[in-house]
This record gives structure tokens, C-alpha cells and sequence, in this order.
């Protein structure tokens, strides 16, 4: 729909089309005002990510474990890939002061014994999960701002289809009336 098309129905048509060109406008106009909103809550979502990363990175370290056990056999697919899966199995690996620690860790399924893994720790040398990463925080700052403004369109589409509905069920009842005082005006 063109805009002259737009303009001449808000302009030239009936009271019920310029209501329905009207809220349409106005749609269009929330949604892209909506695009600085939703860039806005991405970006905070973002910012929260990668704080969250600089303080997991700054409070967690890496080390290479060995596995002291098979994990599960991956299960194969019907398309014949191997499953994402992961299995919890014991492993062991060196401390900075020679000691040894074990404790189970997260391996891909199929997994062997004597694998070399990476393992997280935390300042406590408790096993965690790796650090959210700024690619990670990058991934949720877009997902966040995409979802937003998504959310907010699908909205306004609805609002604007629920309108349309109520403003054509007017219009077949201004239909209507018109029918019968033709009606009425035929017979007399």
C-alpha cells in the first residue's frame, strides 16, 4: 500500500476506513518508535552480560583434568549424528601445589577414560560452569532486543486485526440499517 493510497483513504473514504488508516498510522509509528526501546533493552541486557562475564572470568580459572572413567556411548540419531548430550563422570587433575583433586565433571557423551577436559573452578576450587563469554553476551544483547521489539509488534498487529474486526462488524451493521431503510423506502 503506497502512501498517496494511504493518505486518499484516510482522506476520502468513509468514517470507518479513516478510523481503521488511522490506527494502522499509528501502528506503524509505535512500532518504529518501539526500535530504540527494544535496542535500549538489549543493550542493558547486554551491559548485565558482560559484567556478569568480567566477574565469573576475574573469579574462575581453567585447568585440564583427566578422565578416570568412560562416559555413556553418544546415542546416535536416525539422521545419524551423534546427540549433544552430556554425561557426569569422575576425573581427576593437578592443583597449583601438587596435590590432586577429583570430582565429576561435565563430558560429551562417548567420552573415554584418559581424555584430557577443560574444568572450571572457582576461587574455592569447587568445579563450575565455564564464564559467559562476550559472544555470549553479545547472542543475548541481540536475542533480548530482537524478542522486544518482536513481542511488541506481534502486539500491535493483534491490536490492530482485533480493531479491524470490531471496526468491519460496524460496517456490516451500518450496512445493515442502510438495507433496511431501502427496504422500508421501496414498500412505501
Amino acid at each position: 500500500m503506497s502512501l498517496v493510497h494511504l493518505w486518499r483513504r484516510i482522506h476520502l473514504g468513509r468514517s470507518w476506513d479513516r478510523i481503521e488508516a488511522a490506527i494502522l498510522v499509528a501502528c506503524v509509528l509505535i512500532a518504529l518508535l518501539g526500535v530504540p526501546l527494544a535496542a535500549a533493552a538489549g543493550s542493558e541486557a547486554y551491559a548485565t552480560m558482560m559484567a556478569r562475564s568480567a566477574l565469573e572470568t576475574a573469579s574462575r580459572h581453567s585447568t585440564t583434568a583427566f578422565l578416570l572413567e568412560d562416559a555413556p556411548q553418544a546415542r546416535i540419531g536416525v539422521d545419524g549424528t551423534p546427540s549433544m548430550e552430556t554425561a557426569s563422570v569422575a576425573a581427576r587433575w593437578a592443583l597449583p601445589d601438587g596435590r590432586f583433586q577429583e570430582a565429576a565433571v561435565s563430558v560429551d557423551l562417548g567420552a573415554s577414560a584418559g581424555d584430557a577436559v577443560t574444568v572450571w573452578l572457582d576461587e574455592s576450587g569447587a568445579v563450575v560452569e565455564p564464564p559467559v563469554m562476550p559472544q555470549d553476551a553479545a547472542s543475548t544483547g541481540i536475542g533480548v532486543g530482537v524478542g522486544v521489539w518482536l513481542s511488541a509488534v506481534t502486539l500491535l498487529v493483534a491490536g490492530y486485526l482485533l480493531a479491524r474486526h470490531l471496526l468491519n462488524r460496524a460496517r456490516w451493521a451500518a450496512w445493515d440499517r442502510e438495507w433496511e431503510r431501502f427496504a422500508q423506502d421501496s414498500r412505501s
